[in-house]
């Protein structure tokens, strides 16, 4: 029985290290947080059988994440992952009924262990009946839902030939052996009224309901979003497939506020999907640059960098984008986390403010958003090597 996790740790090494072991050992990783803000907002939005949670995480610890999750879901199971050996941590933990607490660093036999025993606990908890019974109910209930999630896995390419052809008949979709892949991507365009409440998941809605009336049809939509927000189409290769396409952008940008920028290309048989899914994205990767909300977002962090409170949330609802989309586009355009550009702003401002001579340490971290000048030291040696005196003191022997 596969069971599905979410992973939330601010470290994006560690984070890989522990998807890396959860899929050795057979578990699919659902979603991944950087932050407790992120990890709460997923785990209302994705089902998961366990997570895996850092405690020392941004803007939401780990254990501030566990309380809040708890409140919804009374018997998540949880296995707290973390560097701080702290009994205080500990005793907190059991009281929030965490299943396991692991100490960083993780070596892969004590993580096959505790993986062991996590699984027992969640086949022992499942009463096959009953979740035989749900799962029906669920892929009555959910089949957009779970088509979505199977067509984005296959254009990926996690699935070999076969169990693409299977998956595809369970779900009652069709496969053209002749096809194309479509992406769209929207951009809000400038100078438009976003006051009316539009927002990254409506537009999508929208775009998506607009593709099945012009590529597809609602009984097989054969739709999805990709971890970039952009909407994915699998469609049959037909005559006048760019008037189609050129039909598809100017109906969606009458009907919602943006641009819409697209990349198509036809394939041939099952086993050439994925191929031709990561061509299209590298098409992308080549025409679209900055977008305007990327630039806008760089703007206000510029403007915004010194409140000690600024947040990827605060980013987010300035360009009206949910935090968890907000996260992904920019480390998609900008190559880094928000966290670790707004980090390099604060630095690189703080290095400006050395020039003068009269401020003091503490007061330069406090105009670049730092609560206190330990924080600020620390966070500076980790970027530069150096602590922010030293830094200072060679600026000045030069």
């Amino acid at each position: 029985m596969g069971f599905r996790a979410l992973v939330a740790d601010d470290e994006y090494m560690i984070r890989r290290g522990i998807i890396s072991f959860l899929e050795r050992y057979g578990f699919e990783v659902a979603a991944e947080a950087e932050d407790g803000e992120m990890a709460l907002e997923l785990a209302t939005e994705i089902p998961v059988d366990v997570y895996f949670v850092d405690i020392n995480m941004p803007f939401l610890n780990g254990l501030q994440f566990i309380e809040k999750l708890k409140e919804v879901q009374p018997k998540a199971l949880v296995v707290i992952i973390t560097g701080y050996d702290n009994f205080d941590y500990a005793r907190r933990a059991l009281k929030l009924e965490v299943f396991e607490y692991l100490l960083k660093p993780i070596m892969e036999d004590n993580f096959k262990e505790m993986i062991g025993r996590v699984e027992k606990r969640l086949v022992s908890d499942s009463n096959e009946s009953k979740y035989l019974a749900w799962a029906q109910d669920t892929l009555i209930q959910n089949r957009d839902y779970l088509a979505s999630n199977f067509l984005l896995r296959a254009l990926e390419g996690h699935f070999t030939p076969v169990e693409m052809q299977e998956k595809f008949l369970y779900l009652k979709m069709e496969m053209p052996e002749q096809f194309v892949v479509t992406a769209v991507r929207l951009e809000f365009q400038k100078g438009m009224d976003l006051t009316g409440g539009w927002t990254d998941d409506l537009l999508f809605f929208v775009a998506q309901n607009v593709a099945n009336e012009i590529f597809n049809s609602p009984d097989d939509p054969r739709s999805c979003q990709n971890d970039y927000g952009d909407l994915i189409i699998l469609s049959e290769q037909t005559e006048g497939g760019e008037e189609q396409l050129q039909r598809y952008c100017k109906l969606l940008e009458s009907r919602v506020p943006v641009k819409c920028i697209t990349v198509q290309k036809a394939g041939k048989g099952i086993a050439s999907l994925a191929d031709v899914y990561h061509e299209v994205l590298s098409q992308f990767e080549e025409m679209v640059g900055i977008s305007s909300v990327m630039q806008e977002v760089k703007s206000y962090v510029e403007q915004n960098y010194w409140r000690g409170d600024f947040s990827l949330q605060d980013a987010a609802d300035h360009v009206s984008l949910s935090m968890q989309y907000m996260s992904k586009l920019f480390r998609k355009e900008m190559g880094v986390t928000f966290v670790d550009y707004l980090t390099s702003v604060r630095i690189r401002k703080s290095i400006d403010l050395f020039q003068d001579d009269e401020l003091k340490i503490y007061e330069i971290a406090e105009k670049v958003g730092y609560a206190t000048q330990h924080y600020f030291s620390t966070v500076f040696k980790k970027n530069l090597g150096v602590s922010p005196a030293e830094y200072r003191k060679r600026m000045k022997e030069k």
